[in-house]
Order: C-alpha cells, then sequence, then structure tokens
C-alpha cells in the first residue's frame, strides 16, 4: 500500500520542483511505514530514499520493506540528504511548510546552488482519504476507548481528583492496548466543565458534579476521540435541558452529513440548534475535525469550511455548551465517510447517564 501512495505523491508534483523531500515524521510514516523519532524521506519522479541513523538501522529495513531505498548515515541525515541531492543533479526541491525556520535555514545552506519551493499539504491531502486498512485501524483505537472508559466507570469515586481519574483512565487505555494517549486526555468536573480544553486538576469529584471526559486511544499510529458528559447522582432540571440540546444539535448534524454537502453547512445545522435555544455565545468552536495519525485532521466542519465530504473522510461531531461558573456540556462521536453512508466508530452510549458512584476509602 505504501508504494500506491508514493505513487499518488509524484502525480501531485508540480514542474516547479523536480522531488519534494518529507520531514514531518506522521507523513513519512504514511507514505513508507516508518514508526521511528528520526528519518527524512526524499521522493523524486522515480526513486525514494530514506535517510535515517544506525539506532534505527534494524526498524526501518522492517518497516520500510522495498518501498523505499535505506541509506544509513553517520554525520546527520540532511547533510547526506543533500549530498544526494547534489549528486543526482537536482536544482529545484519542494520542501513541507511544517519544517522549523532552523532547519529551513540549514536546508538552504546546504544547497546554496539549487531552489527550495514550499509546498503546501502534499501528503495531508492524501491523508484525507482513508483506506480501508486504515478504517480498521481506527476501529479497533475506538473499540479500545469503549472499553477503557466501561472500566474507568467501575473504578472512579467521589473524592477522586481530576489527575486521579485522567490517570485511571490512562491506565486503562493501556491495558486495553493502546500506545499511548491520542492527546492530554481531559476530566472536567463541576464548573470546570466550561472550560473546552480543561487541563485535569486536583479538584474532587462530588455528588451533583457533572464530569465530562474526552480522551482517545492509539492503535497502529492512528487516534480515537470521544467525549461523554455525565452527571454524578441525579442530574438537575438544567444539565438535562443542556444535555438535550447538546444532543439535539449532534443529531440532526449527523442525520444531515452525506457525500457531496459542505462542511460549513454542517456545522450550520447543529449551531441553528444551540442558537435557537439562546446558547449561540456558548458554542464557540467549530462542530468537528477529521483525524488519523493526528488527533486533529483536514477536513472538519467548521463556519468557514465550504470544501465538501467525501468518501474516505472521517469526522468528529462534537456540539456544546460551556457557560462560565456553571459547568458544560460536550457529546462527541466519530464517522468514516463510506459509499454506503455513516460508518460510527464509537459504540459507547451517548444518552444522558447518571453516575452512581461510591465514596472513595481513605
Amino acid at each position: 500500500m505504501t508504494i500506491e501512495r508514493i505513487s499518488a505523491l509524484r502525480k501531485k508534483f508540480t514542474d516547479n520542483y523536480e522531488a519534494v523531500v518529507i520531514t514531518n515524521l506522521n507523513n513519512v510514516r504514511y507514505l513508507c511505514g516508518y514508526t521511528g523519532s528520526n528519518g527524512v524521506l526524499l521522493i523524486t519522479k522515480k526513486e525514494a530514499i530514506f535517510f535515517t541513523d544506525f539506532r534505527y538501522q534494524e526498524q526501518c529495513q522492517k518497516e520500510i520493506n522495498g518501498c523505499a531505498d535505506i541509506a544509513i548515515v553517520k554525520n546527520g541525515e540532511d547533510k547526506a540528504l543533500f549530498e544526494k541531492i547534489i549528486a543526482m543533479g537536482i536544482k529545484t526541491l519542494g520542501f513541507e511548510k511544517s519544517l522549523s525556520i532552523g532547519r529551513f535555514l540549514e536546508f538552504a545552506n546546504y544547497f546554496k546552488g539549487g531552489k527550495l519551493i514550499p509546498t503546501d499539504n502534499l501528503v495531508e491531502e492524501l491523508r484525507q482519504y482513508k483506506d480501508n486498512d486504515e478504517i480498521d485501524c481506527l476501529q479497533t483505537a475506538f473499540d479500545i476507548a469503549d472499553k477503557s472508559l466501561e472500566s474507568l466507570l467501575e473504578d472512579i469515586c467521589i473524592g477522586m481528583t481530576e489527575i486521579e481519574v485522567a490517570a485511571l483512565l490512562e491506565l486503562s487505555l493501556k491495558i486495553h492496548g493502546s500506545e499511548k494517549p491520542s492527546f492530554d486526555t481531559i476530566v472536567a468536573a463541576g464548573p470546570n466543565a466550561s472550560c473546552p480544553h480543561h487541563q485535569p486538576t486536583d479538584r474532587r469529584i462530588k455528588k451533583g458534579d457533572m464530569l465530562k471526559i474526552d480522551f482517545g486511544a492509539t492503535f497502529n499510529g492512528y487516534h480515537s476521540d470521544m467525549t461523554r458528559t455525565f452527571f454524578v447522582g441525579r442530574a438537575t432540571a438544567k444539565f438535562k435541558k443542556i444535555y438535550s440540546i447538546v444532543a439535539e444539535a449532534q443529531k440532526q448534524a449527523i442525520e444531515a452529513i452525506k457525500i457531496g454537502e459542505e462542511c460549513k453547512k454542517i456545522d450550520a445545522i447543529a449551531r441553528k440548534v444551540i442558537t435557537d435555544a439562546g446558547y449561540a455565545k456558548e458554542f464557540g468552536h467549530g462542530l468537528g475535525h477529521s483525524f488519523g495519525l493526528e488527533i486533529h485532521e483536514k477536513p472538519a466542519f467548521s463556519p468557514l469550511n465550504p470544501s465538501k465530504i467525501e468518501v474516505g473522510h472521517t469526522y468528529t461531531v462534537e456540539p456544546g455548551i460551556y457557560i462560565p461558573g456553571w459547568g458544560g456540556v460536550r457529546i462527541e462521536d466519530s464517522f468514516a465517510i463510506t459509499e454506503n453512508g455513516l460508518w460510527r466508530f464509537t459504540n459507547f452510549p451517548n444518552d444522558l447517564i447518571e453516575l452512581d458512584l461510591p465514596i472513595q476509602s481513605r
């Protein structure tokens, strides 16, 4: 599959450059299968060469598996890369815009006789379209997340801190097969739930709290993403009202997702439900994003994105209402777009769940 991906990238080459250097390690992984933390991939119209150092010699031989030639270097892969580029007679070289300024200056120093051309999301555009193997990896990551959350709810207690709950969830993710969390786990109790990306603190969970948990697992490098907002004890009337508004916004948006529809229209549908309920100012982020080898990828459901939904895309759908001093509710589920409709990755229930938790023993 990686050979086909490299071929697809070559078709995106323009006349502005003769070759492209790939430095983003997620893009390297996508194109040639390498999962290590150091290396650079050169792709010309006929060749692909991967440069790394001795530490990854065995790893890249196993992972790259013939889709690129391998160069193990001693004095820095960038130096060796440009020695090879110059020896090949290449005069124009595309580079990724994610390249740091410092590394770009090093490239320019090595390539004084040539011209560096910035490219814009060449590989990322290919990565928007997930194939069956990628969908399988994503589904496994979501299955791990579902099982981990189920286990967490058996262990948490009133009196635990947000930090403790996050630690328990991340341990559960590991036990169930996650390579690492998709991102820093969000656990927000009570009024802390009004912050969309709250960082867990030493605040203890109390009866009468809402409890927002946003987390993900990774499998073979692919990320899952899910948010659930629970209530500890019997939910208040206000919580039930806010939860029902968010749930309805999510439901209407999901029903509207169709191949060829504009992303901004899906966002607008969910946003209208929340706006009509009087909470427009309390929903300030986009409705959702794509995911894969990174937790946030393109395209996205946002008011500013006119791009259209296509087969192979993945999306989260995560409306929320956030009220400072009170708290917040977000419900997030994730999907793939297939020729037969939506494929739902998340299986954990998204109905309002009231938690009857024991008190933590000291």
